[in-house]
């Protein structure tokens, strides 16, 4: 093979390396290209069905949070609590069928919720004497009212409120009993809540079952085209609910994606078939496939005319050594197209590294504004949960003529919004975040009235201390989503600051339910972990999308180090979140 090789000229052999090199190189850009591309796709593919099942799991959120606002705000209303407490203990008789005017009256109140709350499929009121009334989109019938009392349906819902600390019943989908003997009846699924006094949590006098058919939970799960397949788990593991579909859900290829829910017990758990992702996979390998062939063609084409060009300085240069004789002693070497080729190189290989040079130039401002983009996007992100509350306020107030509650609300709510957005170095002051956190409160005592109170301490010299911006109103809303969820009304909230020595504290208290010993655990991990990372780890690693707690902590390591107090502990009646920092730490500064 040796001798072969040196049989062959110098322009073949010029032309083989170079060809045999290029087409390497060539293959290992095709295969690092197909890595990173078929790493995105799939990267990409999972990243949209994991929105997909968030997305689903938000409206499902949604769904059960209006249903149990709904419950609640009838089974505390004063006027349904005074007339079950009237009703007498006459289980033979319901005591709504020979008093219509009571009845009315009754009916006139579901009515009004139900129009606030865009329609709910069946409002019913109903005690453990066999008193009932309710308000319905849908048929129901003496019959099924009878089969509703003497069934499992009644018996659970009593049974669950026995036990103490139990505030609101999820009545999983099933056969609508209400309906029996209708030729046609959907399943439903439902929130019951007991009524009652809520200020002092006594006078049990009956319940709220608000309920909805299962055509909206196929409103939700069924519009995800041919591929996707969906359904709901409780908190056992076990299929509540189910999309039709004809797909192998037990198949070790079905891509699998599932997220619990916050305002209900259960999960949703979705299904894709990745057949079209495999399909369009086979696409692009036929496509890079053909792109490759091209591109080698090509290249083999232009390395054979670059390898005449480049070595005809050296086949002029073997010429005129063969034409020297004693009468011509002149060496033509290169023609003048060619003779500054080593000065061309030097050009070429300067204008290279000035690129290369340009070019890590830019990539070290990406890095550096992707820095940034993160920490700020992690300070300017807001709730849209909370958004949609304040949103729905509006729009039921509205409805109400002559109220002057609208215009305070949307005050309050556009001052939110502007602080949100206006985040200048991402610094505010103590005065500004309790400013803040005074306006969101107000507007959730908008919503919530007498069951919520609110208190706000600040010593004088407390309110000029710069801090993070953004970091005491998602405590409260932190407090609203988790700490009070499960406890009855009258809700608090007391935030206090002041100085103490050389440092600075905030404590965000509540008469919620407080934190539990898992959840305190947790967060110790986390903070552990966040502490063994650099600052750019903690930044790809955390997931913008809310101020929670990890977040909060985050954005305090990486202004003020090791100088900082984040404590959760439980108080004498709630959770207790305690910030704290040095006052002559320079983040500190207010330019007062």
């Amino acid at each position: 093979m040796g001798i072969e090789m040196k049989k062959l000229k110098y322009q073949t052999k010029f032309f083989l390396y170079h060809t045999v090199i290029m087409m390497l190189i060539i293959l290992g850009l095709v295969g690092y290209f197909n890595r990173i591309v078929v790493g995105e796709m799939k990267e990409k593919e999972e990243q949209d069905f994991r929105i997909i099942t968030e997305k689903t799991a938000t409206q499902l959120d949604i769904l059960f949070y209006d249903m149990d606002r709904a419950a609640l705000q009838i089974a505390a209303n004063p006027d349904i609590v005074r007339v079950f407490q009237s009703l007498p203990a006459e289980p033979e008789e319901n005591y709504f069928t020979s008093h219509p005017i009571v009845t009315g009256e009754v009916k006139k109140l579901l009515e009004s919720y139900n129009f606030k709350n865009d329609g709910h499929s069946r409002i019913c009121l109903y005690n453990r004497y066999n008193d009932w009334v309710c308000t319905s989109n849908r048929a129901v019938t003496e019959k099924g009212v009878k089969e509703f009392f003497a069934g499992t349906a009644f018996w659970d819902v009593r049974v669950f409120f026995q036990e103490a600390d139990r505030y609101v019943f999820y009545r999983e989908p099933g056969t609508d009993v209400l309906a029996s003997g209708e030729a046609q009846r959907t399943d439903y699924l439902a929130v019951v809540r007991e009524i009652k006094d809520y200020y002092s949590n006594s006078s049990r006098c009956g319940y709220v079952e608000v309920q909805e058919s299962t055509e909206k939970l196929d409103g939700i799960l069924a519009d995800f085209g041919p591929g996707i397949q969906a359904e709901i788990l409780n908190q056992d593991g076990k299929s509540i609910y189910r999309t039709t579909g004809g797909m192998d859900l037990e198949s070790k290829d079905i891509y699998r994606m599932e997220v619990p829910l916050e305002n209900a017990p259960y999960s949703v758990k979705l299904y894709k078939n990745p057949v079209e992702f495999n399909h369009a996979m086979n696409q692009f390998y036929l496509v890079l496939a053909a792109t490759v062939g091209i591109i080698m063609l090509v290249a083999v084409m232009l390395e054979q005319i670059l390898v005449r060009h480049l070595s005809k300085p050296l086949v002029n240069l073997n010429d005129s050594m063969k034409s020297i004789t004693m009468d011509n002693l002149h060496v033509a070497i290169a023609d003048e197209d060619s003779a500054d080729i080593v000065l061309r190189l030097e050009d070429s290989f300067n204008a290279m590294l000035k690129k290369l040079n340009d070019s890590m130039q830019n990539q070290i401002t990406a890095k550096t504004n992707e820095v940034k983009s993160h920490f700020f996007a992690l300070q300017s992100q807001m709730n849209p949960h909370f958004l949609h509350n304040m949103l729905a306020i509006i729009s039921m107030e509205s409805q109400l003529d002559g109220n002057e509650k609208v215009p305070d609300i949307c005050q309050k709510l556009g001052e939110i919004l502007r602080y949100n957005t206006q985040m200048g170095d991402g610094f505010s002051t103590v005065e500004k975040e309790f400013a803040i956190a005074e306006d969101y409160m107000l507007l959730m005592k908008v919503r919530y009235e007498d069951l919520f109170e609110f208190q706000i301490q600040t010593e004088e010299d407390a309110g000029y201390i710069g801090i993070p911006k953004l970091i005491i109103q998602p405590l409260c809303e932190n407090c609203f989503q988790h700490g009070l969820k499960n406890v009855n009304p009258v809700w608090n909230i007391s935030i206090r600051a002041w100085t103490e020595e050389d440092k600075w504290y905030i404590t965000v208290k509540d008469n919620g339910s407080g934190f539990s010993d898992e959840f305190l655990d947790k967060f110790q991990k986390q903070k552990e972990d966040l502490d063994r990372s650099d600052v750019k780890a903690i930044l790809e690693n955390i997931a913008i999308g809310g101020l929670c707690l990890p977040n909060i902590y985050t954005r305090m390591k990486i202004t003020y180090g090791e100088s900082f107090v984040f404590q959760l502990y439980n108080g004498e009646t709630g959770a207790v979140v305690l910030l704290g920092g040095e006052l002559n730490d320079k983040s500190t500064y207010s330019g007062r």
